[in-house]
């Protein structure tokens, strides 16, 4: 009896616990979908030709375009926030860093690719942007463990659940 308690009890501890890694790793996603970070979807809409930008930006774009083609659709598949800080008696330093990741189809490319969009504010009031590529691969190697061991949890809750109802024979 003492067993079945105790396997019955793992189950559902790892159940929150990968439940918890799942809302950590899909949380901010669909954080960014129903809020987007507007300067993000701006320098996003300036790659599609439809939004004209600040002159500081302008060389970001175009560096981009010149070599990929305008945009032809993306598609938001990850998102990432860090914040830091730095506290001394003289000096403070914050740092904000946004990171969204979209499923990017260019003119001159046949195949998809990861573009990587970062914004950086330091102190509230440097802002930096940076655009780079990434590896597709890696988007599924940040999502499929966190499914895996939830999927693999709620099936092991499920089994202990059936185990423990009295059987009809």
């Amino acid at each position: 009896m003492i067993r079945i308690l105790s396997s019955r009890a793992a189950s559902i501890v790892l159940l929150v616990l990968s439940s918890a890694w799942a809302l950590a790793t899909f949380g901010p996603l669909f954080y960014s979908l129903f809020f987007p970070t507007k300067d993000i979807q701006d320098i996003i809409q300036a790659l599609e030709g439809r939004k004209t930008l600040s002159e500081e930006l302008v060389p970001l774009v175009q560096q981009l375009t010149a070599t990929n083609g305008k945009l032809k659709h993306a598609i938001l598949v990850n998102a990432y926030w860090h914040l830091s800080g730095d506290y001394n008696a003289k000096t403070s330093q914050s740092e904000k860093i946004t990171q969204l990741s979209y499923l990017a189809w260019f003119q001159k490319r046949s195949k998809p690719t990861i573009l990587i969009v970062t914004r950086t504010v330091t102190n509230d009031s440097d802002l930096n942007f940076a655009v780079a590529e990434g590896d597709p691969l890696a988007t599924l190697r940040d999502y499929f463990p966190p499914i895996l061991l939830l999927a693999l949890s709620v099936f092991w809750c499920w089994r202990e659940h059936a185990r423990l109802l009295p059987s009809d024979d």
